[in-house]
């Protein structure tokens, strides 16, 4: 029999006084004081489902059940929201690529000249000229070496400040985490990398890869992109 809706206690958080709201299938984002709400019904340490309905058998791997999107890890650990990991992406991307302009400053100026001489050299109506003055090898070589100054400094940025601290500049600032589903703390070396090639690397080479490994977690039951699941890691709250 399915237990009826009601509040308990937040799962999300087993530290937490607070009561979220259960509506006989899942739990809403509904919360209150526990002086605030009407009844209390003990909750279970499975923060996957209902109050009444506990797991033990099977190990955290397993969980959430099939159909019911996670709000936290096995240990009770809330998930990251997916608008807050959105904006820490964005504050990553930022800093990196202002630490790439810096680090990759001479091919870029490189690329800069090739292009005001390709401009100049189309507003005389010189295609030829242009063709010959661009140096398509020199254009092709300057961009491959930014490229790979720009992935080096991904790497560098990401991977260790994960390992290191357990989150980027960018997931700090708001206040999110990257860790393993099953246990806590900072994510190995292997997961690092794992997260760091499933995201920037392959995001540099297959464009839509990259599209699609973010848009992943809007409907992953765990809310993982795919570069999480390449790492078997999570972003949590703090």
């Amino acid at each position: 029999m399915s237990t009826p809706p009601g509040w308990y206690p937040d799962p999300s958080d087993p530290r937490s006084t607070d009561l979220r709201w259960w509506d006989g299938s899942r739990w809403t984002d509904h919360v209150h004081a526990q002086q605030q709400a009407p009844s209390l019904t003990k909750a279970p340490t499975n923060p996957y489902a209902g109050p009444q309905q506990h797991y033990p058998e099977y190990p955290p791997s397993q969980y959430p059940a099939p159909g019911v999107k996670a709000i936290a890890t096995p240990d009770g650990q809330a998930l990251g929201g997916l608008g807050w990991r959105l904006l820490a992406r964005i504050v990553d991307y930022v800093l990196v690529s202002i630490i790439a302009t810096i680090a990759g400053w001479a091919p870029l100026q490189t690329l800069t000249g090739l292009m005001d001489t390709a401009v100049q050299s189309l507003m005389a109506g010189n295609t030829q000229a242009y063709v010959d003055q661009v140096g398509l090898a020199t254009q092709s070589s300057a961009l491959r070496t930014f490229t790979f100054v720009y992935l080096a400094v991904s790497a560098v940025y990401t991977v260790l400040t994960l390992r290191f601290y357990g989150a980027t500049p960018g997931k700090a600032l708001f206040r999110l985490r990257v860790r393993d589903w099953n246990r806590p703390g900072h994510p190995g070396w292997l997961q690092c990398i794992s997260r760091w090639v499933g995201c920037d690397m392959l995001g540099q080479i297959i464009p839509l890869y990259l599209l699609l490994d973010f848009l992943w977690p809007c409907w992953d039951q765990r809310k993982q992109a795919l570069h999480d699941k390449l790492a078997r890691t999570v972003v949590v709250r703090r």
